[in-house]
C-alpha cells in the first residue's frame, strides 16, 4: 500500500523541522568555539617553543641584590658572585676525590684540607675556624687603627684602649706603677705588703672588695652573677 498524502505531508514537515534545528546563532557559536580552540592550541605551541629556545640559550640574567650584582642562571638559579665562586672553590679544594664518600666520608670531605695544612708548632690545634679567626684579627686591626669622626662612643673607646695597649714606650716607662696603684685601691695584697696584717687586715672587707672588682673592673671573683633563661620556665629570665 502506498502512503497517503497526509502521511507524505507529515514526513516532509518533520524533515523540514529537523533541518531548521541549526539556527544562525548556533552556527556562529560553533564557529567562535572552533576559533578559540585553535587559538589556544597555537598559544600552547608558541609557549612550548619559547621555553625550549630559552633552555637551549646559554644566557645569564642579572638581578640586583642591594650593594652588588648577583648573576643567576635562568634554570638552576646558581650564584656566580665572587664570594660564591670562592666558597665553592674552597669546598672543592678540601675534598679528596680519590676516596669514595660511602667508604670514608671524613677523608672524602676533609682529605684535601688535611694535605694542604699542618698544625703550627705554636698551636695545639688548627682548623678552618682558626684560619678565619686570624683573618678576622687582621681586619679588626685595620679597623682599630683607623680613626673616623663618624664612630660611635663604644667604637671610640675600643680604639683608645687598643692604642693604649700598643703604646710600648709608655708601658715600659710606667713599669709596674699602675698595677701597684690598682692593688692599693682594691685593699692591698698580703704578698706585696710587708705590714698588711697590722695596717690593712682590720679594715679589709671581702664583701667590699668583691663589690669593687665587679662594679669597677668587671672581674667576678668567687661569685659569678649573670641573667639567663630560667630552667623551670623558659619564658622568663632570672638572675643566677
Amino acid at each position: 500500500m502506498g502512503k497517503s498524502e497526509s502521511q507524505m505531508d507529515i514526513m516532509e514537515k518533520s524533515s523540514k523541522a529537523l533541518k531548521r534545528r541549526w539556527t544562525v546563532a548556533e552556527i556562529s557559536l560553533s564557529v567562535l568555539l572552533l576559533m578559540v580552540s585553535c587559538a589556544l592550541v597555537g598559544l600552547v605551541v608558541l609557549y612550548t617553543s619559547a621555553v625550549k629556545e630559552q633552555s637551549n640559550r646559554p644566557g645569564v640574567s642579572r638581578s640586583s641584590t642591594g650593594e652588588g650584582q648577583m648573576f643567576c642562571s635562568n634554570l638552576n638559579n646558581v650564584c656566580t658572585t665572587t664570594d660564591c665562586v670562592t666558597a665553592a672553590a674552597r669546598l672543592l679544594q678540601n675534598i679528596d676525590k680519590s676516596v669514595k664518600p660511602c667508604d670514608n666520608f671524613y677523608q672524602y670531605a676533609c682529605g684535601g684540607w688535611l694535605e694542604r695544612h699542618v698544625i703550627p708548632e705554636t698551636s695545639s690545634r688548627h682548623s678552618v675556624f682558626d684560619i678565619l679567626r686570624d683573618k678576622l684579627e687582621i681586619v679588626l686591626k685595620g679597623v682599630l687603627e683607623t680613626s673616623s669622626e663618624q664612630d660611635r662612643d663604644a667604637i671610640k673607646k675600643a680604639k683608645i684602649l687598643y692604642s693604649s695597649c700598643m703604646n710600648d714606650s709608655l708601658i715600659e716607662q710606667r713599669d709596674s706603677q699602675p698595677l701597684l696603684k690598682l692593688i692599693d685601691r682594691i685593699g692591698d695584697w698580703p704578698v706585696a705588703s710587708e705590714d698588711w696584717n697590722t695596717t690593712t687586715e682590720e679594715a679589709w672587707s671581702l664583701e667590699d672588695t668583691l663589690a669593687m672588682l665587679t662594679a669597677h673592673f668587671h672581674k667576678k671573683v668567687v661569685l659569678d652573677l649573670y641573667v639567663w633563661t630560667d630552667d623551670r620556665d623558659s619564658q622568663r629570665h632570672i638572675i643566677y
